[in-house]
């Protein structure tokens, strides 16, 4: 059974329970904010609300951000089984960025475990937009980490940018390819992009997430 689509938990590797504390406090959120568009993930998603490209430009579009560091694809689908798109008003567009911390799955069972968030994300929402950007490579140096990563991205992108793959679950989702640029001609990734070779730095957040930002007000603008 491919464990990307079984809902489970956020393992408790420190014993102070803090990312069902986070469950919690984004649940509670949920029924009190006003908010219009949901940035849900893993640490990459977390960390973006303290850059200046959430700060000047994406906060303004009234969003909030349900990002856990170290999440993995069979968290969020339990997190948001569980309360956390349970909001007060409707939400026009989900922005789902996981899978990298799926370190010891295959690829297709990466993919799998994505669709099953938008088929539940779909059930529960209706018609919002959901926007996937791709995956990041990491790494300074090539690795297999990498190489999964890219095989999850042409999945995605094959599914939901190709037109003879539409169907129930491609309509109103949309891939933002992000990954590229981002590895260099030597094919090292550079600590001014990713400070420690997996999470971006200010600087690169504006780069790199600058496509969703622009993907979502062309969205909310139609």
């Amino acid at each position: 059974m491919n464990p990307c689509v079984i809902p489970k938990l956020s393992e408790d590797h420190d014993g102070d329970e803090r990312k069902l504390s986070m469950h919690k406090r984004f649940v509670q959120q949920a029924k009190t904010d006003e908010s219009e568009i949901l940035f849900i993930g893993d640490s990459i998603v977390e960390q973006l609300q303290f850059s200046n490209l959430w700060i000047e430009k994406i906060s303004a579009l009234h969003c909030v951000n349900f990002g856990i560091g170290g999440d993995r694809v069979e968290n969020v689908l339990w997190r948001i089984q569980n309360g956390e798109l349970d909001f007060n008003v409707k939400l026009k567009a989900v922005v789902l960025f996981v899978g990298t911390n799926n370190t010891d799955c295959t690829p297709h069972e990466i993919f799998e475990g994505i669709l099953e968030i938008i088929k539940e994300i779909k059930h529960r929402l209706g018609s919002v937009f959901i926007i996937l950007p791709t995956l990041l490579p990491r790494g300074q140096y090539p690795n297999t980490y990498r190489e999964r990563n890219d095989h999850v991205n042409t999945f995605l992108i094959d599914k939901f940018s190709n037109e003879a793959n539409a169907d129930e679950v491609t309509d109103n989702v949309y891939v933002v390819e992000i990954h590229h640029n981002i590895v260099q001609n030597d094919q090292t990734i550079s600590h001014h992009i990713m400070h420690d070779y997996l999470h971006l730095t200010n600087s690169a957040y504006t780069k790199i997430f600058g496509p969703v930002y622009d993907k979502l007000c062309e969205l909310l603008h139609k």
